[in-house]
């Protein structure tokens, strides 16, 4: 067949090519369609949760990894000796860490960390921080979530005797203490004493 200058001529492998493309990204179509609508789903449920009233933890132990973004009320008394400082957290520019304290419930014993907020590193690295970390027993509200991931690109060993960590690594403290600790943290509500820079993100699933 002639057009012009042009000649058509037929190629399997262009045709089978073809086909495998459009099967590609039909699918991949489809594929992001359904990620599309889980996540509006999840952004629905997560919306639903951040208004429901504060459960009291103590009382729903629990699969306590399926109440994130729940409100909760703790009874109980931090672990000032095991405090530990997440680094390189970075708040409006400045460099700083997150003050991760071990919180002890009064009812068994059971250890969940609270996240208590940002504090910035200083001019010097080597002084860390001075926290003030109450003892008492006390009553606390956060939001259930789940710790930082571990970043990709952290080389050599975590050293669990340190003050200041790369990451929070559940098992490793829970070696240092001797105890359990739960797979969830809670973030410590903004209008909690004894907290510091607490501007958590919102809870967004980026459906678009």
């Amino acid at each position: 067949m002639l057009f012009k200058n042009y000649y058509f001529r037929f190629s399997l492998l262009g045709t089978i090519l073809a086909i495998l493309g459009t099967g590609l990204f039909t699918s991949l179509g489809v594929w992001q369609t359904m990620r599309a609508i889980e996540k509006t789903q999840l952004q629905q449920e997560m919306d639903l949760k951040v208004q429901q009233q504060a459960f009291v933890l103590d009382r729903a132990l629990n699969d306590i990894d399926k109440k994130q973004y729940l409100k909760t009320l703790a009874a109980g008394a931090y672990d000032k000796r095991n405090e530990i400082l997440i680094d390189n957290i970075v708040h409006n520019g400045n460099a700083g860490y997150y003050v991760m304290t071990p919180f002890i419930l009064q009812r068994d014993q059971s250890i969940i960390m609270v996240n208590r907020g940002w504090v910035p590193v200083g001019r010097d690295r080597n002084v860390l921080p001075e926290l003030e970390t109450p003892v008492a027993a006390r009553r606390i509200q956060g939001v259930i979530a789940s710790p930082r991931s571990k970043p990709p690109l952290i080389l050599g060993e975590l050293d669990a005797a340190a003050k200041v960590w790369p990451y929070f690594d559940g098992e490793k403290l829970a070696g240092r203490i001797g105890k359990n600790i739960m797979p969830v943290i809670i973030l410590l509500d903004e209008n909690e004493s004894h907290g510091y820079v607490r501007q958590w993100p919102k809870y967004e699933t980026k459906v678009g």
